[in-house]
């Protein structure tokens, strides 16, 4: 009862042009269908203990690269939408505290969007909290080629800096061949609220100890 409380309330709190998508996806997550992953002593975690939540038809792996903690694949990993848990170290000498001031600067529309790779498409990028946090959420869509496979894919950023480790809950949506912006968007109208929900069930254990 308590966790169809908390998600009617984080529902509650969707942006207003962003309505809940009829997908399975998203109704596992409503009716509480999830499953936690905790970054607790995971190697590449950079020592951030945080635990989010999937649904149960998605498929949790190890990352390939050595950045990501985990990622998440819909249709049991078979799926073309995809949520990836990624920690960078700060270069910041040791002991440093980066001031909350210093956080809300970096989380400025104008500097995320200078975090968008060279060769992607700026889409949105605007201040939020996480975990009472100074966060952002970044916006952008590119072209994918691998092994001769061309494709396209929108992404959707949660990223905030815990102590010196940058994380990002980065989901993305992609096709099987290359299609048009507008597509592109619809699809990722479809899963918004769904990643909405996944950014907000993150939870730093050790922050609130």
């Amino acid at each position: 009862m308590k966790h169809i409380a908390a998600v009617i309330l984080l529902l509650a709190l969707l942006p207003s042009n962003m309505t809940l998508a009829v997908t399975p996806d998203a109704k596992e997550f409503t009716t509480g269908n999830l499953t936690k992953f905790s970054t607790a002593g995971h190697p590449k975690s950079k020592g951030v203990n945080m635990v989010l939540s999937y649904p149960n038809s998605w498929l949790a792996k190890e990352g390939e690269r050595p950045n990501i903690v985990q990622k998440f694949v819909s249709d049991g990993g078979r799926g073309l939408e995809m949520a990836l848990i990624i920690t960078k170290t700060i270069p910041v000498p040791a002991g440093t505290v980066i001031s909350e001031s210093e956080l809300i600067e970096f989380f400025t529309p104008a500097e995320m969007k200078g975090m968008v790779p060279p060769d992607a498409t700026f889409i949105h990028a605007k201040p939020t909290k996480i975990e009472g946090l100074p966060a952002g959420i970044l916006e952008f869509s590119m072209r994918l080629e691998r092994a001769g496979k061309t494709t396209d894919g929108q992404f959707i950023s949660y990223i905030f800096i815990y102590g010196t480790t940058m994380v990002q809950l980065q989901c993305g949506i992609s096709t099987d061949e290359p299609t048009t912006p507008g597509v592109l968007a619809r699809q990722m109208d479809n899963f918004k609220p769904l990643f909405f929900l996944m950014a907000n069930s993150i939870v730093l254990q050790d922050k609130w100890k």
